[in-house]
């Protein structure tokens, strides 16, 4: 059983019912609402099966162990998130659904200045960041005076580094993973899978899907920090990555110049991709929930060898695939994995090859 966040003092009602989660809709504690969600999620791969032409099974369960978390300061300065289907705010103080260094912190976090739009916790199971959002970045220098007094008063021993708006402001707001030989060190903006363990897993199974290709260059599309692309480099093959986010172009550069990996990093919108921008024989994809609608289109354009697309959002992932499959590229593996246990989501790995 998998219980839901532990929450006191409630700005509205009191919970209706025990052992439930009333933070996540889809965070349900109680062995009546883990079946649902595994039922949820039966349908969901059903309906995506049905619409690729395959049979997809239910990934293995993940432990508990999501590295971070998303919080909203409460008019006290409470950290807190929103009840389902409410602005409602209510303190979290424990979730079993996350890493343990997170749930070490929640209960001890110090109630935070105002002018705060959100905070997000961060781990990599050794450092935790503090990293803070404003409504204006870099128009409050009182806000970060607050932060920094409030870091030296509270953060040691409670967090490495606080950032606000990406700018570190106290300690080493950085955390750092190592994955398929590649050690990254990320910034307090940049995006990494929220669950290290399982995108462990989806890492080797896209370099084991392109090097059993035998591609010799690869494109990247949204390419992060080089979570999936970089591991390929230190493989021998030619990269090329586009990514949007500078904090994730950044730290991609950063991270190849400590490996020695010559690397075409490019910061621009992958989903803006034509034809002929880049030569390879291999991509791989991971868009965000939007997903990638007409990139595929582009991409088949070029007759890659190999199309690798991991989706967070499986709804959207057999028609962003279309494309490809109507000019003439086969499904080599649809796999899913618990990126997001205790939650309705999954995460799907495609593999296409050219026929």
């Amino acid at each position: 059983m998998l219980p839901g966040p532990v929450m006191d003092e409630p700005t509205t009602a009191e919970p209706e019912s025990v052992g439930r989660c009333q933070v996540h809709a889809g965070c349900r504690g109680d062995a009546a609402g883990l079946r649902a969600l595994d039922e949820q999620r039966r349908r969901r791969l059903s309906v995506l099966g049905m619409a690729l032409g395959v049979e997809l099974p239910m990934p293995p369960p993940a432990p508990p162990g999501r590295a971070r978390v998303g919080l909203r300061p409460l008019p006290d300065g409470r950290l807190g998130q929103a009840l389902p289907g409410s602005h409602d705010l209510v303190p979290l103080t424990s979730c079993t659904l996350l890493h343990p260094r997170l749930n070490q912190a929640l209960p001890a976090l110090p109630r935070v200045p105002r002018g705060l739009r959100e905070v997000e916790l961060r781990t990599d199971g050794e450092r935790l960041v503090f990293a803070a959002r404003s409504p204006r970045p870099g128009r409050d220098p009182a806000l970060a005076q607050a932060l920094t007094r409030l870091a030296e008063e509270h953060g040691e021993g409670l967090f490495d580094g606080l950032a606000l708006d990406g700018r570190t402001l106290w300690g080493e707001a950085e955390v750092r993973f190592e994955v398929e030989g590649i050690t990254h060190r990320l910034g307090p903006e940049t995006f990494f899978q929220v669950h290290p363990e399982v995108n462990r897993q989806v890492v080797a199974a896209v370099v084991q899907a392109v090097r059993a290709a035998e591609a010799s260059a690869v494109l990247d599309l949204y390419a992060g920090c080089g979570n999936l692309g970089l591991p390929l480099a230190r493989a021998g093959l030619a990269l090329t990555m586009i990514e949007s986010a500078a904090s994730s172009v950044a730290d991609a550069r950063r991270t190849a110049a400590a490996h020695g990996l010559t690397v075409d990093i490019r910061a621009g919108d992958a989903g803006a991709f034509k034809a002929g921008q880049a030569f390879f024989d291999a991509v791989v994809l991971d868009p965000p929930r939007a997903g990638a609608p007409g990139v595929l289109a582009q991409l088949v354009l070029t007759r890659p060898r190999l199309i690798v697309y991991l989706s967070c959002t499986p709804a959207l992932l057999a028609r962003d695939l279309a494309p490809a499959l109507k000019s003439g590229y086969r499904l080599d593996l649809v796999q899913a994995f618990d990126m997001f246990p205790g939650t309705e989501h999954l995460e799907v790995l495609a593999v296409l090859r050219r026929v």
